[in-house]
């Protein structure tokens, strides 16, 4: 009965929320059923064939859509947390979306659960799961102010998996040194993923990691238009085409890949079924700005790139730099809630100067905006880079930034939005009619 309650009452918060348009769901109603019934995520997800956890510093979003999506192409019911609420309470709202009520108590009848978690809700959470599979990504510097340093981070990984079940499958990236430390704290077996010769430059990048597992080699980075690699299993070659740019979407890719493997998901269909791959919201999303322009269609093409950490961050400089034309500008917003880390200290770690001179290397003087509660803060850090940023070219509120650097486009725009920067960005471009929002989008 207190189940049945605490899950009619988070349908009822849902419906609230939904109706008078003051979020998708995503978080409140696990948030009050929790307070009905704390054990609601652990007798909710039972009813889940098998359920996957993967967590890590980025790429948690785009590894679980990946997974998702294979594992649809396979003809499996998913059920996953697609918006990105990635504590408890975004856990328990999918859940408690998904079921029924009925006379005889509930039903949540689903094959697979990819559970995104929060690197700090995973101690937690994941033992209310009870995850056939854990996929560790990496583990960067991120929002300090909630999470301490990584070696406090990993440590507390350690003592979570050490009481996890032996039987449970644990994926590692082997290119991280700080993932690779997992293995010592796991009584079962940890398999390792990683790239050969193309490495993320991360806190401590490993050299010596020893025999991989999955490895991913010959890497193709084509622009933005995306990537291709070859993946390496014990058995066979993959010959992968990725609609995504970017080398830490090659590690993404290589880590779903891997998991559907370790699921026993046919992996002779992954080559081709990746080509259909859409990223989710605000992750190397590719937007039309005037969907209404019958002359032109194309007239204003912008991309979304989150953007969180030193690390994130400078991973799309990298990739986005060699890309951005004379005519093309850029938007960033920074903001510091408490989803973005209340901490931005983090900016003068990112490698703005990739931007900045690739645009000179290009004789071009790109406008660039900034936006956010901490416009100025970023005013000054890209000041230190090298860029010119006026007053004028700061502007706080983010839809008057958004008409400003939509006006008199003539080339690409390129939005480098933090977290809450970009869900109000998918808020504002609903209303301008561009796009969904978020949570009515494919999962």
């Amino acid at each position: 009965m207190r189940l049945l309650t605490a899950i009619l009452f988070g349908k009822t918060i849902a419906l609230i929320s939904k109706f008078f348009k003051i979020g998708g769901g995503s978080a409140a109603p696990g948030l009050y059923a929790l307070k009905i019934n704390p054990a609601l995520v652990s007798d909710l997800s039972k009813q889940v064939k098998k359920n996957v956890i993967i967590t890590g510093t980025n790429g948690k979003t785009t590894t679980s859509r990946m997974l998702a999506h294979l594992a649809k192409e396979a003809g499996l019911k998913v059920i996953r947390n697609h918006t990105g609420s990635n504590l408890e309470r975004g856990i328990a709202s999918t859940l408690i979306q998904h079921s029924s009520l009925n006379l005889g108590g509930y039903r949540t009848k689903f094959d697979l659960g990819i559970w995104e978690l929060d690197e700090a809700a995973f101690n937690s959470v994941a033992p209310k799961l009870n995850p056939d599979v854990i996929v560790f990504l990496n583990v960067f510097r991120d929002q300090l102010d909630r999470y301490g340093e990584i070696d406090t981070v990993v440590k507390k990984w350690c003592g979570t998996l050490k009481n996890l079940p032996a039987g449970t499958k644990v994926l590692v990236n082997g290119d991280d040194q700080n993932t690779l430390k997992l293995a010592q704290c796991f009584k079962g077996k940890v398999q390792k993923f990683g790239v050969k010769d193309y490495k993320i430059k991360g806190e401590s990048t490993a050299h010596n990691q020893g025999k991989l597992d999955f490895e991913a080699t010959n890497i193709r980075l084509n622009g933005l238009k995306g990537s291709a690699f070859d993946l390496h299993t014990t058995y066979k070659i993959l010959h992968t085409t990725l609609p995504l740019p970017g080398l830490y979407h090659v590690y993404d890719a290589l880590a779903a890949i891997t998991c559907a493997s370790l699921l026993n998901l046919p992996t002779h269909r992954i080559a081709d079924t990746l080509k259909t791959f859409s990223p989710a919201f605000g992750r190397v999303e590719k937007i039309n700005l005037n969907p209404t322009s019958h002359r032109n269609p194309t007239s204003e093409v912008g991309y979304i790139f989150l953007i969180k950490n030193p690390a994130g961050a400078t991973q799309v400089f990298e990739t986005i730099a060699p890309n951005i034309k004379p005519d093309d500008r850029l938007l960033l917003a920074l903001n510091d809630n408490l989803a973005d880390g209340t901490d931005v200290s983090w900016i003068w770690d990112a490698d703005f100067e990739v931007i900045q001179n690739q645009s000179r290397a290009k004789s071009g003087d790109n406008t660039i905006i900034v936006s956010g509660s901490r416009a100025h803060d970023l005013a000054v850090r890209l000041k230190y880079a090298g860029f010119s940023v006026n007053s004028d070219d700061i502007q706080p509120d983010l839809k008057s930034a958004l008409k400003q650097a939509r006006a008199g486009l003539k080339g690409q725009l390129f939005i480098l939005p933090t977290y809450t920067a970009m869900l109000e960005l998918q808020s504002i471009l609903a209303k301008f009619g561009i796009k969904k929002h978020y949570w009515k989008e494919e999962v």
